[in-house]
């Protein structure tokens, strides 16, 4: 992924259909995290910090990034960080919410995938209420999310 400084505060996530389907996502500091061209999923073995950021991945984002908004477009400017993500995922597919079997007091919210960015606060939001209380809003049902599924 790529933070990219644009010349004013952009509003709105995008989503690019074509270009490499790239996203966009617009922070209040005048950058915009661009991110696309996920790998197959993998078991992660580096420790924080040590991932490998691989310069044919931050070009075809930088690339479909300029390609999708324009060669002077908002997003054509020199990336201010180069990074390289992973998407937690589960086996299913399916994020895990809740509290982990077999540990008092422990819980996890994890595995929503590219999904984590715009899913944050929401998760945030009933996780706090579950931890809290004993249960999420009336709203929200997280039996779906059980991570004891995996036991």
């Amino acid at each position: 992924s790529v933070l990219v400084p644009t010349p004013r505060v952009l509003t709105q996530s995008v989503f690019f259909s074509g270009c490499g389907d790239p996203e966009v996502y617009p922070r209040p500091d005048g950058t915009a995290y661009c991110t696309g061209f996920p790998d197959d999923a993998v078991r992660v073995t580096e420790r924080p910090g040590e991932e490998e950021v691989r310069d044919e991945k931050v070009a075809m984002i930088v690339d479909s990034v300029r390609a999708a908004s324009g060669r002077d477009g908002a997003l054509s400017a020199e990336p201010s960080l180069t990074q390289a993500c992973y998407l937690p995922t589960t086996p299913d597919g399916i994020p895990m919410m809740g509290a982990i079997p077999g540990k008092d007091g422990c819980y996890v919210a994890a595995g929503h995938g590219c999904w984590g960015i715009l899913l944050g606060p929401g998760t945030g939001e009933t996780m706090a209420a579950l931890i809290a209380t004993g249960k999420t809003t009336e709203h929200v049902d997280i039996s779906w999310f059980d991570p004891g599924r995996f036991e």
